[in-house]
């Protein structure tokens, strides 16, 4: 279905939620968490961050129980058992409710992002209204291999769908919540990646897009995800994932 329509402009004061997936993430959760609040949450009154644990084993739990005592921004919910990324990112857009806030905004919980760039985002919604605006990654500090995966991810969603922007993996995007809901609940193919086939469902559905520059940085402590080994494997899932959404259309 075709998006043409434009939204209004949004209220300065638009109730936003910053919602994140964390796993295993107990040596920088904390510095993340302080980190966006003193970027955002000092200088927004209207932004509040969701924290969506996912079976951490590490102590990451305990870090939000502290945290939450005295943080009256910070919401926790934490999960007895691992999911997977896909599943926690889809709980988590579904978990915030439309009737108390207007926006989300996604991120991830690593300190890769950077939490100004979150007003690069905003100040485009209130200036343009998309429906989406999402951050593109120009510098990714991250192994070659790591690279590799993410150029030949994207040429192949490219090829597959009209896709309208560069960055098909990029986590930061800004959307109306029930416009977040809307496209989440398509989502269900992919195994590792969550974001190709949010970009497909985005991209065949012509919402108007935005996409800005932003910082990404390198991860504390490394990569966690998808060694050199395990690298054939994501792609052919996620392909496998791709070509689901495409077969469904045609149905």
């Amino acid at each position: 279905m075709q998006k043409n329509l434009r939204e209004p402009l949004p209220d300065p004061d638009s109730k936003i939620a910053l919602i994140m997936p964390v796993y295993n993430e107990a040596d920088t959760i904390e510095d993340t968490i302080l980190e966006l609040h003193q970027k955002v949450v000092t200088k927004m009154d209207n932004v509040d961050v969701w924290v969506f644990e996912d079976g951490s084993t590490d102590g990451t739990k305990e870090v939000l129980g502290r945290l939450k005592k005295d943080v009256p921004w910070l919401y926790a919910e934490v999960s007895a058992q691992k999911k997977g990324y896909p599943c926690a990112m889809r709980e988590a857009f579904l978990h915030i409710n439309p009737d108390r806030y207007d926006y989300v905004v996604a991120i991830d919980s690593d300190g890769q992002y950077d939490p100004d760039d979150f007003f690069k985002l905003w100040s485009i919604m209130q200036r343009d209204s998309p429906d989406i605006v999402m951050g593109r990654r120009m510098t990714r500090r991250e192994p070659p291999y790591r690279r590799m995966l993410s150029r030949g991810l994207q040429m192949l969603e490219h090829v597959m769908f009209p896709v309208k922007c560069r960055d098909v993996t990029s986590v930061m995007r800004l959307m109306r919540v029930n416009l977040a809901h809307e496209i989440v609940r398509e989502v269900k193919f992919s195994p590792y990646n969550f974001w190709l086939e949010f970009t497909a469902r985005m991209s065949l559905n012509g919402y108007r897009v935005a996409e800005i520059p932003i910082t990404y940085r390198e991860r504390v402590g490394g990569s966690k995800v998808y060694s050199v080994k395990k690298m054939p494997k994501v792609v052919f899932s996620e392909f496998r994932a791709l070509r689901a959404v495409r077969q469904e259309l045609k149905r």
